[in-house]
């Protein structure tokens, strides 16, 4: 059961969702979303996931039910660290840091920074400093029209806003106003534009700074899920981030686009649990075996899908 729960940093109000609860020598599972997304758009994933396996959510500052003000530092290193600050205040012991796009730099960010706070990293379809076909998107963004249409956006009508989502979904991929609602709702709350305009602003020169970061390879375990069709941040830039791990895994999904945990909940949650199980020795953390059609499918996919990096 999923539970909405909210913090104080700082005098800023957080939220996040939590389904289960911690417990002692088992790390938490921590998800973090992407730059349009919160923590909503997470909950078809987080229902795939096994009862016993502690599973946060959080709504990064100003998206979902977090606060948004207008002082807010909306750098790639500022958001990291308070990352790690919510993960502290919530007495999470090395957790794994779940990241999707955007959320993925800050979970490499979070770890380049904190070497010793995560146990962990799964990142889908993550952003980072090894592509550049965002580039034209960000430059229009920053333009005078492109910041006029970026605040008339989250008032489209809603089978517009529908061809945007589907564009980024795979071939493969099924979407309906109910996924959609999760970005409605966020792009719609007062100041989640103009914070999302002023990260942008940022981009270029958090990427620089996770590059230089990137320099010290990370030590921590990673598993990579990136669907082939990721029109956004595209597999074939996988292999250049892949090199600044010591070790990492990396799974490609058929026909999946840029929203893996909401295109294809369960495919991604086995073999989230599958990697889980191998690197996380017992009896640090357990699961019970999912013996639903799809995992029957998957299970024999998953050991040959594994690509061992350096």
């Amino acid at each position: 059961m999923m539970k909405r729960r909210h913090l104080q940093l700082d005098g800023l109000r957080l939220s996040y969702l939590e389904k289960g609860r911690a417990v002692e020598h088992q790390p938490s599972l921590v998800l973090l979303h992407g730059l349009m997304g919160c923590a909503d758009t997470f909950v078809p994933l987080m229902e795939q996931f096994h009862a016993g396996l502690h599973v946060i959510a959080l709504d990064l500052p100003g998206a979902g039910q977090s606060e948004r003000r207008h002082d807010l530092d909306p750098r790639l290193a500022t958001t990291a660290d308070q990352v790690s600050r919510i993960l502290a205040d919530l007495d999470l012991h090395r957790p794994i840091l779940l990241g999707h796009s955007h959320g993925g730099a800050v979970a490499m960010s979070l770890a380049a920074r904190h070497r010793q706070s995560v146990g962990s990293l799964v990142l889908i379809s993550p952003a980072h400093p090894y592509f550049r076909e965002g580039d034209p998107l960000i430059n229009f963004y920053l333009s005078p029209p492109g910041q006029m249409f970026a605040h008339l956006m989250p008032w489209f009508p809603e089978w517009v806003q529908m061809i945007g989502l589907r564009s980024m979904a795979g071939p493969q991929s099924w979407d309906t106003p109910d996924r959609l609602k999760p970005y409605r709702d966020n792009l719609r709350t007062p100041g989640t534009m103009a914070h999302l305009l002023r990260l942008l602003q940022t981009w270029h020169n958090d990427m620089s700074g996770l590059r230089r970061a990137l320099r010290r390879h990370l030590e921590t375990p990673a598993l990579l899920l990136w669907g082939d069709c990721d029109r956004a941040v595209p597999i074939r830039s996988a292999p250049e981030l892949r090199r600044h791990f010591l070790h990492s895994d990396m799974i490609t999904l058929p026909g999946v686009g840029h929203r893996p945990a909401e295109e294809a909940p369960q495919l991604v949650a086995d073999f989230v649990r599958t990697w889980l199980e191998r690197e996380v020795p017992a009896p640090a953390i357990r699961y019970s075996a999912n013996v639903s059609p799809t995992h029957a499918r998957t299970a024999s996919r998953i050991t040959p899908s594994f690509e061992s990096g350096d």
